[in-house]
């Protein structure tokens, strides 16, 4: 991971920041995990490296200038793998509002804890968000902002929810859209009818024509549940 590149943000004028299209284009510069090269546009194809982002720009980038509206201090991210992900999302807040408590969870080690030992207030935890040792962790703290993508078994993200519905207020979740995830579309799908009295709920789900076109089926997506 090439945590120079954080530097983009950090250059970045605060008044581009509140620009869809800027925060777009930012993020192509911040590099982007290609593992997955099917259901991945040209502009992430060409641009892999970096912090090893696994998102669409023109998702997450909407989704950024959404969330940013909100007084969001703490953040905690359940199934971080690279960490990209966790990296651009405390640098962009970060710009808006001071970071009292940034939490990054994998159940596999993950270059970000190098991220996390430079930047106050952050921390890596190798841990199975369905052990009791993730319960006490969480135990009597409360997130403003919880993103939900480790397990995309409709079980793992039903889990995740659960565990967490105590201790946030906004609640993210990956890939409800996703083709290949069809645990988290039906969960998403769920949540949105069961819970509709207690959250209004927000998606981010452009796709890229040229990839909905080559393989017939859509990827990624973002949710966004906030308590009422």
């Amino acid at each position: 991971m090439d945590l120079s590149r954080i530097q983009f943000i950090k250059d970045s004028n605060i008044y581009n920041l509140n620009k869809i299209d800027y925060v777009e284009q930012l993020i192509v510069k911040l590099g982007f995990n290609t593992e997955i090269l099917r259901e991945q546009p040209k502009i992430v194809k060409d641009n892999g490296g970096g912090l090893f982002i696994w998102q669409y720009p023109n998702q997450f980038s909407k989704y950024l200038c959404f969330i940013k509206n909100f007084n969001i201090s703490s953040y905690i991210e359940i199934g971080c793998r690279w960490g990209g992900t966790f990296v651009l999302t405390i640098e962009y807040i970060k710009r808006f509002n001071e970071i009292t408590e940034g939490i990054a969870v994998d159940i596999i080690d993950s270059p970000v804890n190098d991220y996390c030992k430079q930047t106050n207030n952050c921390k890596f935890l190798k841990l199975d968000s369905k052990s009791e040792q993730f319960k006490e962790q969480i135990y009597n703290r409360f997130f403003d902002l919880v993103f939900i993508d480790g397990d995309h078994s409709y079980e793992g993200v039903s889990n995740d929810f659960f565990i967490t519905k105590k201790s946030g207020k906004i609640f993210v979740f990956h890939d409800i859209v996703n083709s290949v995830c069809p645990g988290v579309v039906k969960f998403w799908n769920f949540l949105k009818t069961s819970h509709k009295e207690e959250y209004d709920f927000y998606e981010f789900t452009d796709q890229y024509d040229e990839v909905l076109k080559s393989t017939g089926q859509s990827f990624l997506g973002i949710g966004v549940a906030i308590k009422k």
